[in-house]
């Protein structure tokens, strides 16, 4: 079987460069959802650091809704991983987790948002270990796997 370009520790790069996911939900009773949020990728799972009551993304999650998180490179050739589950709230250490999401957005701009965000009843970490997970790379002839069917699903590393 041809390995693809984006497992290991090529995947892990990609998802550990600082890009913005976007995150889609299902509203209880309308369309989907999309937005550009803040992770963090470590050990198999992707962190986040939605509010549960105050925003349309964590209604969607406490309501049942499943998540698809897109990461996607803006150069080319481009790169993208698409992550399917549903996140569970993590309780354990929450400041912390939300500080390393934050500053790794930009140290000052990370503590600045942080100072805000740790006053709010609402905000959470979210944990995501996707049920499943597809990569590609289309600079390394993932478009043409794609075009005859070839599966992009890959194990996270």
């Amino acid at each position: 079987m041809n390995q693809l370009p984006l497992e290991g520790d090529a995947l892990r790069g990609f998802l550990e460069d600082v890009r913005l996911a976007h995150w889609a939900t299902v509203a209880p009773k309308g369309p989907p959802r999309v937005r550009p949020v803040w992770y963090l990728y470590e050990d198999g799972a992707f962190w986040f650091t939605p509010r549960l009551e105050s925003r349309r993304t964590g209604t969607d999650i406490t309501a049942g809704s499943p998540v698809t998180v897109s990461i996607a490179s803006e150069d080319r050739p481009y790169r993208a991983v698409v992550a399917s589950g549903t996140p569970e709230v993590w309780e354990e250490d929450r400041d912390r987790w939300l500080e390393r999401i934050s500053t790794r957005y930009g140290e000052k701009e990370g503590r600045a948002w942080l100072a805000g965000a740790v006053k709010e009843p609402d905000r959470v970490v979210l944990r995501l270990v996707p049920d499943r997970v597809i990569a590609w790379h289309y600079g390394t002839g993932d478009y043409g796997r794609m075009q005859k069917g070839a599966s992009l699903r890959v194990e996270l590393p």
